[in-house]
């Protein structure tokens, strides 16, 4: 006769069958699709070589929750296998960040790296060029230096000549020609972009008033024309719009009838400029009365003899 399971029995039964439901979590729904596609998704975005070891374990997880969930290592395993793929997951996305992060960052030193050649491309272009510049300078200042030379040659044997010559040049014109140039050279001192250009002036001024102590009025009056053509070229090239005389911005005109004295010996010129030629010279201390005005200019008479004088020498 068969028994019956006691009360007992059944309940240990009753017991035992949630027990191993448990372990085997036979009532948990396994989802291995979110660990796949992160998992693809690493590997589309470069992380078996920018981020190989969090790739390798997403991987490695991704294959155990297969294994459990199948149950191809001998027993199914639902939870183990939901865990496994939850750090398979996890890993991938993690390897995913590393990976984009390494692409971004090889990315801007690429950039970097070309603008950085590109810089030391240009870098070497001026450097070069500097160079060739230098170069081109340093020739010229050998150029510079061997036509001073000459220069300063010819004004020696110009110097002996005249002093041998002794030709009609006289102390009054000589005077006349180093007292209009250093009266130019003083305006245009003035203008702090031509400090060369004055210097230059001041050294031929200083050299005609040598020649001038010495008595040698030709030499004088050679260097007192070098230093008003200096000042001359400099207003000349200054453009339309300025005079070509030798002050920089005229003065108020003078008033046409005044009566003037000469301040210094003056050259009376044919017209208003310094490119006229030479008619006859004021002594210092002549009365002589203003004619007419042009810009710096006043016509005047004397002994007869009509031209023009730099107002800068009358008083």
């Amino acid at each position: 006769m068969k028994r019956s399971p006691t009360p007992a029995t059944l309940a240990a039964l009753a017991l035992a069958w949630p027990l191993g439901a448990c372990a085997t979590g036979g009532g948990v729904r396994v989802d291995l699709e979110p660990a796949r596609t992160a998992v693809a998704e690493a590997r589309q975005a470069g992380a078996p070589t920018r981020s190989a070891e969090a790739f390798t374990r997403a991987e490695q997880h991704l294959q155990e929750a297969e294994a459990l969930e199948s149950g191809r290592s001998g027993k199914r395993d639902r939870r183990g296998a939901q865990r496994a793929a939850d750090l398979a997951l996890t890993e991938a996305h993690c390897a995913t960040t590393l990976a984009r992060a390494l692409h971004q960052t090889e990315q801007t030193t690429t950039k970097a790296a070309a603008q950085v050649a590109a810089s030391t491309a240009e870098v070497d272009r001026l450097s070069a060029r500097i160079k060739t510049i230098e170069d081109d300078q340093h020739r010229l200042e050998e150029r510079i230096a061997v036509l001073t030379r000459d220069l300063e040659v010819t004004e020696t044997e110009l110097i002996r000549t005249k002093a041998r010559l002794k030709g009609n040049e006289t102390k009054a014109e000589a005077s006349a020609a180093i007292a209009e140039a250093r009266i130019l050279a003083g305006r245009l001192s003035e203008d702090k972009t031509q400090a060369s250009v004055v210097a230059r002036s001041e050294e031929s001024l200083a050299k005609a008033e040598e020649q001038l102590s010495e008595g040698n009025f030709g030499a004088a009056l050679f260097f007192a024309s070098k230093a008003q053509d200096l000042v001359a070229r400099v207003k000349q090239g200054a453009g339309a719009d300025q005079p070509a005389d030798p002050a920089a911005a005229p003065p108020p005109p003078i008033p046409s009838l005044s009566s003037y004295a000469v301040r210094a010996v003056a050259r009376l010129r044919k017209g208003p400029n310094l490119s006229e030629g030479v008619i006859g010279r004021l002594p210092a201390g002549t009365q002589v009365m203003g004619e007419a005005v042009s810009g710096e200019w006043v016509k005047v008479t004397y002994q007869g003899v009509s031209g023009w004088v730099h107002s800068s020498l009358l008083q």
